[in-house]
């Protein structure tokens, strides 16, 4: 969400700034392997800690539940004991970026991602390292839908990407008359700047809808993922949705609606 920040190659040369070359600052006193991830900390860390066991479970969820490969390129993950020493590190090496808790960057050649073991540490990371995977193997991801996979799968393994504040999130923009479900604009959001909380809830909502609700939706998500592996683009998801007569702003607040009544929450229609 708004508290992450996901960074490709294309603006880090935009924005003047490299992959970390200031390693004095970084965290190196252990370094762990677990398969695709190394994790470089500056504390204690078990190697079988369960969110790290969790994150490495992660990877082949994924791959199968979007029909995607598993990669071998490695995702770097430096983590920081504390939130001063992350800040420290982050305004050093990234001043023109808003503050955020952790935050993921693809360069050409590595897969990075910072954070601080705190009280969002478990969440922080499976988005993140969502983010290293999902890169790994798809390139050209459309923002809003880089965001709503990294968005369902933040939340904890065995909730099949339930989440219960962004729900909240568009219920409240909904009764205020703020928010209307609506794929195009946000696959024209080019930039994570350009979003806003309540954009990041609705990337999650159409994810969770394409996932969780019928195999044939489930199916235009990984054809759609599968032409971006083979051909590097695909054009908007929006239209393959519409030529299959998929895509529905009702069906959506439906779907919510469902989800808000399983969870005894207020109508969001």
């Amino acid at each position: 969400m708004w508290r992450r920040l996901c960074i490709v190659g294309s603006l880090l040369l935009c924005c003047g700034c490299a992959l970390p070359s200031h390693q004095d600052l970084l965290p190196d006193d252990q370094r762990l392997i677990r398969e695709q991830l190394v994790i470089h900390s500056d504390f204690a860390l078990a190697r079988h800690h369960r969110l790290l066991d969790e994150l490495v479970a992660r990877r082949q969820e994924i791959a199968n539940q979007l029909q995607l490969p598993i990669s071998d390129e490695r995702i770097y993950i430096y983590l920081f004991a504390t939130r001063e020493d992350y800040r420290n590190y982050f305004t050093d090496r990234f001043p023109f970026y808003p503050d955020r808790r952790a935050f993921f960057i693809e360069s050409d050649t590595r897969l990075t991602v910072f954070a601080h073991w705190g009280e969002h540490v478990a969440e922080d990371l499976r988005h993140e390292v969502a983010h290293g995977y999902l890169h790994a193997v798809v390139p050209n991801l459309p923002l809003w839908l880089d965001e709503g996979l990294a968005e369902y799968y933040e939340v904890k393994r065995g909730q099949q990407g339930f989440h219960a504040a962004h729900l909240q999130e568009l219920d409240r923009q909904r009764r205020q008359r703020q928010w209307q479900p609506d794929l195009e604009r946000l696959e024209s959001l080019t930039t994570v700047s350009e979003m806003s909380l309540t954009d990041y809830a609705e990337a999650w909502a159409w994810t969770h809808w394409l996932l969780e609700t019928t195999p044939q939706r489930r199916t235009l998500l990984c054809d759609y993922l599968a032409r971006l592996r083979t051909t590097g683009a695909a054009g908007p998801l929006s239209r393959a949705l519409r030529s299959q007569q998929a895509v529905s702003p009702r069906a959506l607040q439906g779907h919510l609606q469902r989800l808000a009544d399983r969870m005894g929450g207020e109508h969001v229609q």
